[in-house]
Parts: C-alpha cells; structure tokens; sequence
C-alpha cells in the first residue's frame, strides 16, 4: 500500500512538473499607436470620373463544376471585372446584373453599365478637407469637431 501511495505521489510530482512550461520561453510585447500631427496625414488626393454615355453589356458563362463552390457574389464580381478589362475602365457606374439559371443551376451572368474612368488627379487643400467633414457630419447628421487655424467649430445639423 505504502509503495501504491509513494509511486502515485512521484508520477503526480513528475506530470506537474512537466507540464510547466519555461518563463524564458515566451515574451509580450506591446505595440504603440504614433501620435502624427495633423499635417502629416491632412494630403489627401482627389480625381475627376469621367463617365461614358454609353452603356456596355457581357455575358459570362459560369462553369459547371460541382467541386467548386463558388458564390453569385464572386461571380458578379468576376464579370464586372472583366468587363472593365474589356472596356479599359476604372469603374462601373449603376450595374445592372441579369441571372439565367437553367435546371436550378446558374448559367450565364450577364453584367452592364456605364465605363467610367479617373482622371485629373490632384492633391485638395486641408481647407477643402475641412469642409468635406463638415458636409459630411451634416449629412449624416452626427457631431463633428473640427479645429481649423487654432479655432474649433462644432456644426452639428439641427
């Protein structure tokens, strides 16, 4: 009984001791957030869209592969990808998206709207930015603090 008691008291011992991992093992570490002055991150750039009048339209046929599962979703994307390729746009204003399932399964995407591409990139003022915010905060109607040549405003949309 007493050897019974005394090998449970040493396999006990061994398992928890065994089981503690060594402190030089792991360190923390913790990350800081840099204050930057509001000049550093006030450039912001800006550019025209330059939409064309005519409207485009592809049909993309969605493979048949019942070990791919991929979403309508990623399927939109793809065809409004290709059709900017195809038409060497930036953009796609107001696509309109028609599905053509056949037996319950999508077969054809068929995607069109408007090519638009940026031009006239430029660097706006922290001026312009200010004022941004401010019609902004207004249009969605949410407190906005701003502080302009060392004067804060506060417009708030009443």
């Amino acid at each position: 009984m007493k050897r019974i008691f005394l090998f449970t008291v040493i396999a006990l011992g061994a398992c928890l001791s065994a089981c503690k991992a060594p402190s030089s093992m792991y360190s923390t570490r913790t990350a800081r957030t840099q204050e930057m002055p509001v000049e550093t991150w006030s450039s912001w750039t800006t550019a025209d869209l330059e939409v064309s009048d005519q409207r485009v339209k592809l049909t993309v046929a969605v493979p048949q592969n019942d070990n791919m599962m991929v979403s309508v979703e990623q399927y939109k994307e793809n065809a409004v990808g290709e059709l900017l390729e195809k038409s060497n746009a930036d953009v796609l204003v107001n696509p309109l998206f028609k599905l053509d399932y056949r037996n319950g399964r999508l077969e054809s995407i068929t995607v069109s709207g408007y090519p638009a591409k940026h031009r006239n990139f430029r660097t706006i003022s922290y001026e312009e930015q200010t004022k941004y915010l401010i019609d902004k905060s207004k249009s969605e109607n949410v407190p906005q603090v701003v502080i302009n040549g060392g004067e804060i405003i506060n417009e708030v949309k009443k």
